[in-house]
């Protein structure tokens, strides 16, 4: 087991994290699995399972990739003056890249917006990190995020101190309290003002770290920070390192700034803490590039501090100019369906999942995340096609189709209907087809591989009938690489 995840699983066990969960994607796949985590099928019910388990005294953890940070957030904000019971943390990881995501995303913009912590650890501080995390989410009663990335997932060679728990865990988890209600929601959002945010800022104060050596600084977190200590003891440049993103050890970082007299700050993937501090270096001054920070970008970074603003074109990555990524399957069952879409002259909605890996053969035209084809298909000004797979519908797709339905819309929905979720490791995924089956009664279901002509008849057939057509395109995946994109 890596070293990260090493450290993840000890601190898990000595919280006594009883309910954890997750929904797959790249980069948590792997740490949920190893977890034993219970797959949900979707961000936001996989939230609402962890808040039920925390409100009745079992200590939870939620492991998402950065994407379903969308997807909870409805809960997770409410969660902030709501309260909890037992400590609730809500693990992400951000794909850098990105990897196997649409795109690369900052989770640690949940902080403010949420009004909740944000822990930013490196890899040899996963296992203070959540212990923390545990710690406050407890004494305060609210979720804590504990935001990670690909890289320091990765990290093999982590090593901590595995005794460094907070003394102040309880062995008994809290139970909601109830006695919350007797304050209306103006009165809640005012002690989460006076009480939970004063604490939180002295938390994040004391746990900031600072190594004081030249009048050039570093302010380094997440997954630089490894990086950060060698290359700051090479030049003789200080370093500051804030545990906590949000809400930030302004007081250290005050006296930091003072202290030197020129800052520079290296972060992933974007520039989070640079944006909240003025005369600093970073990405927005052009020190340092966007996408992996490597050891001699910080030391050129280093070497050029004097100079305020460093910034220049930026050559754009192309399809055709990057190394050749995964492609749909020569033996995938679907194919025949991908090329005969490439043939049909209406708009066509794709869904995350392997279709979106279709794009390269014209077989669809926009993708806008996952379960998001039948609401974007519902919008065509005239009949098109949806495509989503049998996850992506149970996900957040089956909603588009409910609202298809009560609308009487025209669109043309086909599911991908392969029982995993082949783009995340080949978990199992829900069976909607009785659902399905009392929502269009008069649904079609083709065996697939079949021939292109006869998938190409169907399809012009049911985008030649009025309102919703459901065709369920069923078939087996014959190479379940189990990788998780």
């Amino acid at each position: 087991m890596r070293g990260a995840l090493k450290q993840i699983h000890q601190a898990l066990r000595d919280v006594g994290a009883g309910y954890i969960t997750y929904v797959p994607g790249y980069p948590v796949t792997d740490l949920a699995q190893s977890l034993g985590a219970e797959i949900a099928v979707n961000e936001k019910v996989a939230l609402e399972c962890a808040l039920g388990a925390s409100a009745t005294g079992i200590r939870s953890m939620v492991i998402v990739k950065q994407l379903g940070m969308n997807i909870l957030a409805d809960p997770l904000a409410i969660s902030t003056t709501h309260t909890t019971g037992a400590g609730i943390v809500v693990l992400v990881g951000d794909d850098l890249g990105p990897r196997g995501s649409q795109i690369e995303m900052d989770s640690r913009f949940y902080g403010p917006l949420t009004g909740l912590p944000v822990l930013d650890p490196s890899a040899p501080d996963l296992y203070r990190a959540v212990t923390e995390a545990f710690r406050v989410s407890e004494e305060l009663s609210i979720p804590v995020i504990l935001r990670t990335t690909s890289d320091v997932l990765e990290d093999a060679s982590a090593v901590a101190d595995l005794s460094d728990m907070p003394s102040h865990l309880g062995d008994t988890p809290r139970c909601f309290d109830r006695s919350i209600w007797e304050l209306t929601a103006k009165g809640r959002h005012q002690r989460h003002l006076a009480k939970v945010l004063p604490a939180l800022r002295e938390a994040s104060e004391s746990s900031a770290r600072m190594d004081l050596r030249g009048d050039t600084g570093v302010i380094a977190s997440g997954s630089v920070v490894p990086l950060a200590e060698t290359v700051c003891e090479e030049t003789g440049s200080s370093l500051l390192v804030p545990l906590y993103s949000h809400p930030l050890p302004l007081i250290a970082i005050e006296r930091f700034l003072e202290m030197h007299r020129l800052v520079l700050v290296a972060e992933g993937p974007g520039p989070f803490i640079e944006s909240h501090l003025k005369g600093v270096r970073g990405r927005l001054t052009g020190h340092l590039p966007y996408g992996p920070i490597k050891p001699n970008d910080l030391r050129t970074a280093i070497g050029l501090v004097h100079i305020s603003d460093l910034r220049g074109e930026i050559e754009m990555e192309t399809a055709a100019g990057r190394p050749a990524r995964r492609s749909i399957c020569q033996s995938c069952p679907f194919l025949p369906l991908y090329s005969a879409l490439s043939r049909m002259d209406v708009p066509i909605a794709g869904d995350a999942g392997c279709t979106i890996l279709s794009l390269r053969m014209g077989a669809v035209d926009m993708v806008y995340g996952l379960g998001s084809s039948i609401g974007v298909a519902s919008g065509f000004k005239e009949k098109g096609i949806a495509i989503v797979g049998d996850y992506a519908l149970a996900h957040t797709g089956i909603q588009g189709l409910i609202n298809a339905i009560w609308h009487r819309k025209n669109v043309l929905v086909g599911v991908i209907w392969n029982r995993v979720a082949a783009m995340t490791g080949f978990q199992e995924v829900f069976d909607l087809e009785h659902v399905l089956r009392a929502l269009v009664p008069e649904m079609r279901i083709l065996e697939m591989p079949a021939p292109e002509q006869e998938i190409e008849r169907i399809l012009r057939e049911e985008l030649r009938s009025p309102g919703v057509s459901l065709v369920i395109f069923k078939g087996t995946c014959v190479k379940q690489n189990s990788r998780p994109y």
